[in-house]
């Protein structure tokens, strides 16, 4: 059997993205209504990270349907999103526009954005579940380096590797896989992640590719182009439910019960 390169994997999540973007509109994960009535949508390990943002450029990487990029613009933010789904760049400009709110939107493979964006910026940013659909890491720290003003700050928030080692067996916690093995993961979807398990939002049937990066990976593919680290978080807490046990923590995280693993992780790295 012939295996695909990554440029055509890469091609085929662009394509599930389509899918999913105008489904996500009608998603609880996204609630598009609430976050027009004036709803900050980054979650909690985001906002701290990134503090205030008041006054500042920013560009954030993968914005997906952009409601992120357009919470930054309402805190104040001069926002530049980016992302490599067609229909979500396309929502995210309906938003804006809509909206009224001041940010732009660029379409592009990340690997390509050079190509079509120019600049630098105070912020650069990536969130939940960005980083597992880029199969090259030290390509993408390279292309998101470049656009770090000198004194700015590059910000990571991500679902720690240690999540997806795990399923839910009968209730119990279990590991069921390896960092260090399988790293490359191709599932047929019907389903998108942008709700609780119990209601996730149907799509057509698609392809999604992904690869599994360890935290050590990403920390040091930023050193590897120079940016210097300043601080890494690791919590027990997550944006969404990905297994039945997680339950909610009554502030718009997911918890395992009693803390087991670190479930979410966040690095800010600075360019001298």
């Amino acid at each position: 059997m012939t295996s695909i390169s990554d440029l055509e994997k890469i091609s085929a999540n662009r394509e599930g993205f389509n899918l999913r973007a105008r489904a996500h509109m009608q998603s609880s994960y996204y609630d598009v209504e609430r976050f027009k009535q004036g709803h900050n949508m980054l979650r909690k390990l985001e906002q701290e990270e990134l503090g205030d943002v008041r006054g500042r450029s920013l560009l954030e990487l993968q914005c997906h349907i952009g409601v992120n990029s357009l919470s930054l613009a309402r805190m104040g933010a001069q926002v530049t999103g980016t992302d490599i789904s067609d229909e979500a760049i396309d929502i995210a400009r309906e938003l804006a526009e809509e909206l009224d709110l001041d940010a732009s939107f660029v379409q592009a493979n990340l690997y390509d954005l050079p190509k079509v964006l120019d600049g630098q910026f105070d912020m650069v940013f990536t969130g939940y579940g960005t980083l597992s659909f880029l199969p090259d890491i030290n390509g993408w720290a390279e292309v998101a380096a470049r656009y770090v003003k000198p004194g700015g700050t590059l910000t990571v928030v991500e679902i720690h590797p240690m999540l997806t080692l795990f399923s839910d067996v009968g209730g119990e916690l279990r590991v069921t896989r390896s960092l260090f093995q399988s790293r490359d993961v191709h599932h047929e979807m019907s389903k998108s992640y942008a709700d609780r398990i119990a209601d996730e939002v149907e799509v057509e049937t698609h392809s999604l590719y992904g690869w599994r990066w360890s935290v050590d990976e990403v920390v040091n593919a930023l050193i590897g182009v120079g940016l210097t680290i300043e601080r890494i978080r690791e919590v027990p807490y997550d944006a969404r439910q990905r297994l039945p046990l997680m339950v909610p923590d009554g502030d718009h995280n997911w918890r395992i019960p009693g803390d087991p693993i670190p479930l979410s992780f966040s690095c800010t790295a600075r360019r001298r």
